[in-house]
């Protein structure tokens, strides 16, 4: 039996044990995303961005997100296109956001990811900025090299705002890459801040303890 094979056998076995662990662990990824996703909708219609000019706009873009509830995907995606078209400025980008969100939903994930990365330079606001930086990863991690995407959220990890999501999504990142230390570390940091919300801190220690098993 050659070295070769051994090693080949050797590297099947760590994949697989990767790929086992990773679906281990998509649950909590997907609900970051549920929770991103909710804090999102939450800003535009409780911020500034619901002043009476706004308020077509705002009826607009809850129509557009009734027919997604719906499932009438293509009339959702011409409504928020045309919220876009408008060019308000908070409702225009959360309302690419929601296409993008619709796209990837609907297995056109490129496309989605395409929007992303467009809102991530050129939306109005540096927060909603952030939040397209997070969902791009998010949703990319199946499809990106995960160094790529350690160096996205790593400016993150500078913000008052988003530290721990960004270190959340870095300990997701590692055991993407199988690194179960990295991630634990960084799962650690994560209850080691005082600032961290109790649901991200449940979650990290939830996931300290699926690690130590």
């Amino acid at each position: 039996m050659s070295e070769e094979f051994i090693r080949e056998v050797d590297e099947d076995l760590k994949e697989e044990q990767r790929v086992k662990l990773w679906k281990k662990v998509l649950p909590y990824v997907v609900s970051v995303s549920l929770g991103i996703v909710f804090f999102t909708s939450g800003f535009v219609f409780w911020e500034n961005y619901t002043k009476k000019n706004n308020q077509k706009l705002g009826d607009d873009f809850t129509a557009a997100v009734q027919l997604a509830k719906e499932e009438d995907i293509d009339a959702a995606l011409i409504a928020l296109d045309s919220i876009v078209d408008k060019g308000s400025d908070g409702y225009a980008t959360i309302a690419k956001m929601k296409k993008a969100s619709l796209l990837i939903e609907n297995g056109n994930i490129e496309k989605g990811l395409e929007i992303y990365l467009d809102l991530e330079k050129n939306a109005i606001d540096q927060s909603f900025r952030d939040i397209a930086t997070i969902l791009f990863v998010i949703n990319s991690m199946d499809k990106s090299d995960p160094d790529i995407l350690l160096e996205k959220v790593k400016p993150l990890e500078a913000s008052n705002i988003w530290k721990s999501s960004a270190l959340e999504l870095k300990a997701f990142i590692f055991l993407k890459k199988n690194d179960k230390k990295s991630a634990k570390e960084t799962f650690k940091n994560i209850l080691e801040m005082k600032s961290s919300p109790s649901s991200l801190s449940k979650r990290a220690r939830n996931m300290i303890e699926f690690l130590e098993d």
